[in-house]
């Protein structure tokens, strides 16, 4: 076995899936403009495929462990071709949000498979390299798609960037199948079909919920209807997750939130705060990175100009990640989390009131800044949970990560497609979601602090043998 092909070919699958997460942002406005539908829809073409994949990351990684994890892998990146496929032949707009369903489940598939793929295929001595190698291709795709979109749409037309992950996906899916060994056991296991349907209503009428508001009023009846429905669906889903943990603690979506002990690692505030840290400013990265090239296209720019201008935003991420870490392991991470915390809830106060007004090239600077900042938050904000996950709770907590940054980018999506709506006028949704999101993460930062001065408190207190309040 070709370890270093196998290796390169598993995380190809978390390229593409990068790439086609953030290369359509520029093209929302063409995409509407040809099939003829309101530019304020155009954010489904991006929300639907986060949301297919958050409902379905907890059932395809189960499905993986039942039925083989390189089945559901391999399966998954010719479902995306598929997708995909469908998306550059679709001719309206029902068309190409189906087939984005489809390209969004096969997503999932790969994506729910692909890291304990390498646990299982790679040594010990090994997995840390090719996890590595993971997180690189995942910033490589993040870093690729707003330039590659831009560039695409500029020379061709909005099909051809699904005609590209249409073929790679396709020859990705041919060398798996004949690179990666074959599962040799699986573990079986209960598949919770009904919290996942749970799951599912619940985002899915919170999402529709603010398409809805958007489009209207968030006091309107219809809005309100839905939201109770989804805090609804919420409590209940609760209530099944905690019902199957305690009865015998194998349901997939039991896990989240994850349990130690019989106690939920949600009851410590600081990996409460943590998770929604991870939410909150994935929200507002994601809902900056759909909004501004839309806005930017509106206002006459080209392209790959504004593709070049987007791209700032990974590159600074990718430089400034690994430098964060390093200052985290030396100085402890609440410093560095709190300063990217507060620098990316001024750089969204920036952005809210000064994009309109400003020169397209002035964007440069506050995009690169907004990706500084969360290089600064997710080294630290992920050492922080990850570091108070007990070993047997890894896999678990890492899962859950990975569906915070989903519904984070989902929710983000909704709020850009608020802002497109609004075509970037100073005194509507724009300004407004821009002030909200920088409020929330302003906020976070306070809850961040607070959390961990009560845990030190209280971890002091234990050592003392002193109760603690």
């Amino acid at each position: 076995m070709n370890h270093s092909a196998v290796k390169v070919v598993i995380c190809l699958g978390a390229f593409l899936s990068n790439l086609s997460a953030g290369m359509f942002n520029i093209s929302l406005i063409d995409i509407a403009a040809d099939l003829r539908f309101p530019v304020a829809s155009a954010q489904w073409i991006v929300s639907i495929y986060l949301l297919v994949i958050s409902v379905l990351l907890p059932v395809m990684g189960r499905l993986g462990d039942r039925f083989g994890r390189r089945k559901v892998h391999n399966l998954g990146l010719f479902a995306f071709a598929a997708g995909a496929l469908g998306c550059a032949l679709a001719q309206n707009e029902a068309m190409l949000l189906g087939f984005r369903v489809m390209q969004g489940a096969g997503a999932s598939m790969y994506q729910a498979t692909n890291m304990a793929l390498i646990v299982s295929v790679f040594p010990a001595g090994q997995r840390g390299r090719a996890l590595g190698l993971m997180s690189t291709f995942v910033a490589a795709g993040s870093m690729a798609g707003p330039g590659l979109g831009g560039f695409l749409i500029q020379w061709f037309t909005w099909e051809s960037n699904f005609w590209l992950l249409a073929g790679v996906a396709a020859a990705v899916g041919v060398l798996a199948h004949r690179l990666i060994p074959r599962d040799t056991k699986t573990a079986g296991g209960r598949l919770d079909l009904a919290g996942a349907a749970w799951f599912a209503a619940c985002l899915s009428s919170l999402m529709i919920a603010f398409d809805l508001g958007g489009r209207s009023s968030f006091l309107s009846l219809p809005v309100l209807l839905l939201l109770a429905a989804s805090a609804g669906m919420a409590a209940a889903y609760t209530a099944h997750a905690r019902f199957f943990r305690n009865r015998d603690k194998r349901s997939p979506l039991a896990e989240f939130p994850p349990a130690d002990s019989g106690a939920g690692l949600f009851t410590d505030r600081s990996f409460a705060a943590g998770i929604a840290i991870t939410v909150i400013t994935y929200m507002a990265a994601f809902a900056a990175q759909l909004a501004l090239p839309s806005l930017l296209r509106i206002s006459g720019a080209e392209p790959a100009w504004v593709g070049l201008i987007m791209i700032g935003y990974p590159l600074a991420l990718v430089v400034t990640a690994p430098v964060s870490g390093s200052i985290a392991d030396r100085k402890g991470p609440l410093g560095i989390l709190t300063a990217g915390l507060l620098l990316m809830s001024v750089t969204l106060l920036a952005l809210g009131f000064g994009s309109p007004v400003l020169r397209t090239s002035a964007l440069v600077l506050p995009v690169m800044l907004l990706g500084c900042a969360m290089g600064m938050i997710t080294s630290p904000n992920t050492s922080i949970v990850m570091g108070l996950a007990a070993k047997s709770q890894l896999g678990r907590v890492s899962s859950l990560l990975a569906l915070s940054r989903n519904i984070g980018m989902m929710f983000g999506t909704a709020a850009g497609g608020l802002m497109i709506g609004s075509r970037g006028s100073p005194n509507g949704s724009y300004l407004a979601v821009f002030v909200v999101c920088a409020a929330a993460v302003g906020l976070s930062s306070v809850w961040q602090l607070y959390s961990f001065r009560h845990s030190s408190k209280r971890k002091g207190a234990e050592q003392l043998h002193i109760p603690y309040e």
